[in-house]
């Protein structure tokens, strides 16, 4: 009677099991694991993303966009609109330039005619003012920079002799970062000292080659002279304070070689 009670459970066992295991086959188990990762910043040369709505338009210089800047130095991020609504757009020559952009350019033309009166009238009639990212600036420093005095005419692959020869170009970046009237002095300090290149002092020798060994090189140099003009920025410099000596030397220097 016990042997065969013992039996009929053993095998009531054997048939439970296989069962579920028949069951567990048909019918798998799913398990589902979910990672969030947390946002991971990166810093980056400072590169500009523009995202443009379908749209119809006659215009073609500027499209309506939205701009992102991130700057590496300034570790910030500024977002314009260069929306066409109630904004006069310049319409010349300059829009065939290599890089020109546009949407700020009769602002810098307002800028231009702020500019101190001896600096402004030494380079007027020699020097064209551009708003836009220099091509050639551009693929060398890969990124846009503030601001860039051409003296050759530069295409973008490097050759010269362009339309836009003696030329001051201040980026939308400038705009963008409230650096384009220090961006704009600074490159107008170059085109004063490159006009000024056979200027001879009493000794005989170039005033530009003696100015660029006072202050330590053409960037120094450039930064005195904006500094001189009233700017209270410095793109290379270590103060925005200008010694007597530096002040007397420029002072000569306007006196010598600037006939206005």
């Amino acid at each position: 009677m016990n042997r065969n009670l013992i039996l009929v459970t053993v095998l009531f066992i054997v048939l439970f099991i296989g069962v579920s295991y028949i069951y567990v086959l048909d019918n798998p188990v799913e398990i589902n694991i979910q990672a969030t990762i947390g946002n991971t910043t990166t810093t980056t040369a400072p590169v500009t993303t523009t995202t443009t709505a379908p749209v119809t338009t006659t215009t073609t210089i500027p499209t309506t966009t939205t701009t992102i800047e991130v700057s590496q130095e300034q570790e910030e991020v500024t977002i314009n609109t260069n929306s066409e609504e109630d904004t006069e757009i310049y319409k010349g020559e300059f829009t065939s330039f290599d890089g020109f952009e546009g949407e700020n350019q009769l602002r810098l033309n307002e800028l231009v005619a702020s500019l101190p009166d001896e600096l402004r009238k030494s380079v007027e009639s020699s020097v064209i003012f551009v708003n836009g990212c220099h091509s050639y600036a551009a693929t060398i420093l890969e990124r846009c920079p503030f601001g860039v005095w051409d003296s050759a005419g530069t295409f973008a692959d490097g050759t010269v002799n362009s339309k836009w020869k003696l030329s001051v170009w201040v980026s939308n970046k400038a705009f963008a970062n409230n650096r384009e009237y220090d961006t704009l002095l600074h490159e107008t300090s170059h085109a004063l000292s490159y006009l000024t290149r056979n200027c001879i002092n009493p000794e005989g020798e170039k005033k530009r080659i003696e100015a660029q060994e006072f202050f330590g090189s053409e960037e120094l140099f450039a930064d005195a002279l904006a500094i001189y003009y009233g700017g209270d920025y410095a793109y290379y410099r270590e103060n925005i304070v200008l010694q007597d000596s530096e002040r007397e030397f420029l002072d000569n220097y306007i006196a010598l070689c600037c006939e206005n």
